[in-house]
C-alpha cells in the first residue's frame, strides 16, 4: 500500500513538477531580484553615484508639490515617493499604462536631477508578479504555478519520507550526474521546505482578490508602487483635466509633519492626489503589515480632513500575508536570506527539471515532446538569466538621452530571452543538444564576470573607494553568479 502511493506521488511529483517548475522558476528567478528592485533601479541610474543621502528639506517638499500640481494640470496621475534609506532620492512618479516612470530631484533643494529613463527593478518585480504579462491572466498563471508548487512539495515529502535525514547528510557533487543533481534537489527542497512554502502560500493569497473580487482583501498590488486608485487616496483622473487649471495648493512640509505625528515619525512614503485633498500615505516598510493607512488633508489650506486606518481583522490578516511575502519592512539581513532562499528555490526547482529529463532521455531522446521539453527548460534555466544580465548590459550600452530607451532596454531583455529559446531549440533538435547548455552557460559566466568593468568604464568614478554601496554590490553579486556558472559548466551542466 505504501509502495503504490509512493509511485502514484512520484508520478504526479514528476509531472506536476516539470510542468509548474517551467513556471516557477521564472517567478522564484523574478522574485528574488525583485526584493532588490529599488537597489537594482539605482544601479540602473549611475547619474545619482555622486549623491550621498541627506535629510529631505520642507523646501524642497514644498517644490515638489508645485512641480506634481503642474503635471496633475496636464493630465497626469502623479504621485511623490519621499527619501528611504533604500531609494535617498525625492521623486515624482506617474503610471505610463505599464510602468511607473517619472523624475528624480534633490531632497535638500528639490531641483532635478538629470538621470537616464530605465525600466529599473520593476521589470522583475513585474515578471514575478504577472509574467509581465498582465494582471489577470499573467496572475491566473503564477496562481496556478503556486497552487503546484504546494502539490509538488507535498508529494516530495510522501516520497523521501523515509529517508529525510539521510537526505539532509547527503551532498555529492562530484559523484554521477545523475546523483549530483538529484542530492542537489533533495537537499535544497528539504533545507528551505517552509520557505518555498510560505512563499506559494502567500502567493496564491495575495492573487487570489485578482481572480475573485468577491473575497478581496484590501491592497493587494505592488508595495509602495501601485496604480493610485481613488478608494486609497491616490490620484485619480478626476484631479484634473487635461489643459485645466489645478487648484493651489497648500505647502506639503507642514501636512507631512501632521501625518507623522499620527502615523509615526519618519513613517510617511507617499504623497498622493485626488480632487481637493492630499493623503500622507504609510509607506510600506514602516511596519510589518503592508496597509495603506493615510492621513487626508484639504489641498486648499492643508488642514487634517481624515486618518484612516486599516479597518478591520481580515484585511489586518492580509496586510501580514503581503508583509511576508514581500518583506519590505525587512532590514538588509533579512532581504538578502530571502534573496539566497529565492535562488536557491530556483535552483532547486531547476534540478528538478534537469532531472526530469535525465530520467526520460534514454527512452525518448528523438522524440518531439521530449526536444520541446528541453528547450523549454533550456531558456528558462539559463536562458532567463541571460536575459537578466542583457538587461543590465543594455542600461549601460545605450545612450543616455536615447529616447523611450526604458522601453527599449525591457524590449532588450524580451529579444535576448527569445534568442536563448531559438539556440535552445536549434540545439535540442539537432544531434548535439548537450551543446546548449554549455553555450548559455558559458556566455552567462563572460557577461557576468565582467559586469564589474562595465560598471566603472560606464559611471562617474568619484567615491568609488569610499564605501561598499550599491554599486558595487551589484557588480559582486554578478561576479559570484558567473563563478558558479563557471562551476556548474565544468561539472554539472553537461548532462
Amino acid at each position: 500500500m505504501r509502495d503504490t502511493l509512493r509511485i502514484r506521488m512520484g508520478w504526479l511529483h514528476e509531472w506536476v513538477g516539470f510542468i509548474g517548475g517551467l513556471i516557477l522558476v521564472v517567478v522564484f528567478t523574478g522574485g528574488s531580484l525583485a526584493l532588490f528592485d529599488t537597489e537594482l533601479t539605482h544601479w540602473m541610474q549611475p547619474e545619482l553615484s555622486r549623491f550621498q543621502p541627506v535629510p529631505l528639506s520642507d523646501d524642497a517638499l514644498n517644490r515638489i508639490g508645485r512641480l506634481a500640481q503642474d503635471l496633475r494640470s496636464q493630465g497626469e496621475n502623479a504621485f511623490i515617493t519621499l527619501p528611504t534609506p533604500r531609494d535617498p532620492m525625492l521623486r515624482i512618479q506617474y503610471f505610463n499604462g505599464h510602468a511607473f516612470i517619472g523624475t528624480v530631484y534633490n531632497p535638500v533643494d528639490g531641483f532635478p536631477i538629470l538621470t537616464r529613463e530605465t525600466g529599473g527593478g520593476q521589470l522583475f518585480y513585474d515578471l514575478h508578479h504577472s509574467l509581465y504579462y498582465g494582471p489577470f491572466w499573467g496572475n491566473m498563471l503564477t496562481e496556478i504555478a503556486a497552487i503546484g508548487l504546494l502539490v509538488a512539495v507535498i508529494s516530495g515529502i510522501i516520497i523521501h519520507f523515509r529517508s529525510i535525514l539521510t537526505d539532509l547528510l547527503l551532498f555529492r557533487p562530484f559523484a554521477s550526474k545523475t546523483r549530483a543533481w538529484m542530492d542537489a534537489h533533495i537537499l535544497a527542497g528539504l533545507l528551505f521546505l517552509p520557505f518555498m512554502a510560505m512563499m506559494a502560500y502567500t502567493g496564491a493569497v495575495i492573487h487570489a482578490p485578482r481572480l475573485f473580487p468577491m473575497f478581496g482583501m484590501g491592497h493587494h498590488g505592488k508595495p509602495g508602487h501601485e496604480r493610485p486608485v481613488k478608494s486609497h487616496g491616490a490620484q485619480t483622473g478626476h484631479a484634473a483635466e487635461k489643459g485645466q487649471d489645478a487648484p493651489a495648493l497648500a505647502p506639503l512640509a507642514p501636512m507631512l509633519h501632521k501625518a507623522e505625528a499620527v502615523l509615526g515619525q519618519d513613517t510617511v512614503g507617499l504623497v498622493m492626489f485626488e480632487r481637493g485633498s492630499v493623503s500622507m500615505t504609510k509607506a510600506d516598510s514602516a511596519s510589518f503589515a503592508l496597509t495603506r493607512d493615510h492621513v487626508t488633508f484639504s489641498e486648499k489650506d492643508g488642514t487634517q480632513i481624515a486618518a484612516v486606518r486599516i479597518p478591520d481583522n481580515l484585511h489586518r490578516i492580509g496586510g501580514v500575508l503581503r508583509g511576508l511575502h514581500f518583506i519590505r519592512w525587512a532590514q538588509l539581513p533579512m532581504r538578502w536570506l530571502y534573496f539566497i532562499s529565492g535562488l536557491v528555490g530556483s535552483v532547486m526547482m531547476s534540478g528538478g527539471l534537469i532531472l526530469f529529463l535525465m530520467k526520460h532521455r534514454p527512452k525518448k531522446a528523438r522524440n518531439f515532446l521530449f526536444r520541446l521539453a528541453e528547450t523549454l527548460t533550456i531558456a528558462v534555466t539559463t536562458g532567463l538569466p541571460l536575459a537578466c544580465l542583457s538587461y543590465l548590459w543594455a542600461n549601460r550600452l545605450f545612450w543616455s538621452d536615447l529616447p523611450a530607451r526604458g522601453a527599449l532596454e525591457i524590449r532588450t531583455f524580451f529579444i535576448v530571452w527569445a534568442l536563448s529559446l531559438l539556440h535552445a531549440a536549434l540545439r535540442s533538435f539537432s544531434a548535439s543538444p548537450k551543446r546548449g547548455w554549455n553555450e548559455q552557460c558559458t556566455i552567462f559566466a563572460a557577461f557576468a564576470l565582467t559586469l564589474f568593468p562595465l560598471d566603472l568604464m560606464t559611471r562617474s568614478a568619484n567615491g568609488f573607494l569610499n564605501g561598499f554601496d550599491v554599486y558595487k554590490t551589484v557588480d559582486l553579486t554578478a561576479f559570484c553568479l558567473g563563478l558558479t556558472a563557471v562551476f556548474i559548466h565544468r561539472r554539472l551542466v553537461a548532462l
